[in-house]
């Protein structure tokens, strides 16, 4: 916490679960909540659905933004109509790009994103998924009060517009990047990857260390060498990954990635406990850090809409770098 900005970091999908129904139980006026998976029938869904609608009942403004392939279980299903009968307006992100094209890949540019901005005055930013089998996940969210959640609630604004309308998502950027507390997106135009240059930016300037979490890893060329170049000026690249997500597919497109990393200096660690490790953050020299939606893969750096909170506040990179560090000790490292 700061003078202009508090926050609270939550590291599993349950308490992260529990912080957003707090907030909505709290809410007076507005509730915004944009999506990827919301599963909306089980407990943790159907959670989240009955106290949405007491809020509708209450006259809350309720908007559930979703994404048409992450939550295909509620598109045009019995519980939208439920959900808007309750009073709640619920939008689908399809996925905008040409007909022609669309016929041959009708799955890619998913949104991505996951925010909760409740009453315009705090936002709820990270990589949580709401659905039941999420549960035990070792996930990373952050609420957040201040100025920042004013961006947060135009970004939720922008995109409900444009997916109404099907438009794309469009620029995701802070009007200060140099701001404290600040966001960044990306998406699949390729001048729209804001969130991705930053992360270049950044680590081409770092100098003591980088430390990625990341639950799906599949960086492109730019980025590892982005990476290469940090360690020969002697700074200290670790990647944290699950050792098993939950997608076996990615597990094992990131792990041809390895020995090409370990030979050029970068340290990787593969996260063992149990439950899945889903979070998504990097933190750099104490200085700068970022956490939200974006993998460190392909489809977050040039398909998906993505959504991050970047922050240069001190005591913000030294509670996400903690975290990073307790995990790595629940971690095993890869060796050549």
């Amino acid at each position: 916490m700061n003078g202009m900005h508090s926050w609270k970091f939550y590291t599993t999908s349950e308490t992260a679960w529990e912080g957003m129904l707090r907030s909505c139980r709290e809410a007076k006026e507005t509730i915004d909540l944009e999506q990827y998976i919301f599963s909306g029938s089980d407990a943790v869904g159907r959670a989240f659905v009955d106290l949405l609608l007491v809020k509708a009942k209450e006259g809350v403004a309720v908007r559930l933004l979703l994404d048409a392939a992450g939550s295909f279980g509620l598109y045009r299903g019995a519980l939208c109509r439920e959900l808007k009968a309750g009073g709640i307006r619920v939008a689908f992100h399809q996925g905008i790009i040409a007909p022609a094209v669309k016929k041959l890949f009708p799955l890619v540019l998913r949104d991505h994103r996951k925010l909760l901005v409740v009453d315009k005055t705090e936002a709820h930013i990270g990589g949580v998924i709401i659905a039941e089998r999420a549960r035990l996940w070792r996930d990373t969210a952050v609420s957040l009060r201040g100025e920042v959640v004013s961006e947060l609630a135009r970004s939720f604004e922008t995109v409900w517009q444009r997916s109404r309308k099907m438009d794309p998502v469009g620029r995701v950027l802070s009007k200060n990047e140099d701001s404290e507390f600040s966001i960044a997106g990306n998406s699949f135009h390729l001048y729209d990857k804001h969130l991705y240059r930053s992360f270049l930016r950044h680590i081409m300037v770092a100098k003591k260390y980088i430390y990625i979490t990341s639950a799906y890893f599949s960086p492109n060329v730019e980025f590892r060498r982005a990476l290469y170049y940090a360690h020969e000026r002697g700074v200290d690249v670790r990647i944290l990954l699950p050792k098993k997500s939950d997608v076996w597919l990615a597990d094992r497109l990131a792990g041809l990635y390895f020995k090409e990393l370990l030979r050029r200096g970068i340290r990787i660690f593969l996260y063992t406990p149990a439950k899945i490790l889903h979070a998504k953050s990097i933190v750099i020299d104490d200085a700068w850090a970022s956490v939200g939606s974006c993998n460190f893969d392909w489809l977050s750096f040039w398909i998906n809409y993505e959504l991050n909170v970047i922050s240069t506040n001190r005591d913000f990179a030294m509670e996400l770098k903690d975290l990073f560090l307790l995990d790595i000790k629940e971690s095993e490292e890869v060796l050549l």
